[in-house]
């Protein structure tokens, strides 16, 4: 095998590796249509969906595991949103202004919550896609090894 055929065969590899790991699947909203107008009126609905999603996902160890595995960002940066919304929350939840301006938005991230995870969805990451990049990322990075244990074998 030449050398420029071996470096084109690695390049292709490469690109191939690092596009199959950088795919992110586009986040998922847990609201309704009326309630995301209703949002963007009201800069505190907002904010209670966000706290009240990720509390839910950050009090539930299931949904909190799912996550984090499929974040790509690691362990510590994806658990510190979810550990500094949990004590937020009850500031929103028995708030009887907000919960008439807005609804009960925790009970709304609780069901909604669960109709995701049944779907293979935890906020913003598709989890059943999460565990097929990663077993592609390792399949592709045990290809590169044949490839190279090969081509130092023929060198």
């Amino acid at each position: 095998m030449s050398r420029t055929h071996f470096s084109i065969t690695c390049f292709l590899y490469l690109f191939v590796l690092i596009t199959v790991t950088a795919a992110v699947p586009p986040p998922i909203s847990l609201l309704s249509p009326r309630q995301q107008q209703s949002n963007a009126t009201q800069p505190i609905c907002s904010e209670y969906s966000t706290i009240a999603n990720l509390s839910i996902v950050g009090s539930n160890s299931t949904y909190r595991a799912a996550y984090l595995q499929a974040s790509p960002e690691g362990y510590d940066p994806a658990s510190a949103p979810l550990d500094s919304a949990i004590p937020k929350l009850p500031s929103f939840q028995f708030n009887a202004s907000i919960n008439a301006e807005c609804g009960n938005l925790t009970e709304v991230a609780i069901k909604g919550a669960a109709t995701n995870f049944t779907q293979g969805v935890v906020l913003q990451f598709n989890i059943n896609s999460a565990v097929q990049l990663k077993a592609a990322s390792l399949g592709m990075a045990v290809i590169m090894a044949i490839v190279v244990v090969m081509v130092v074998d023929i060198l």
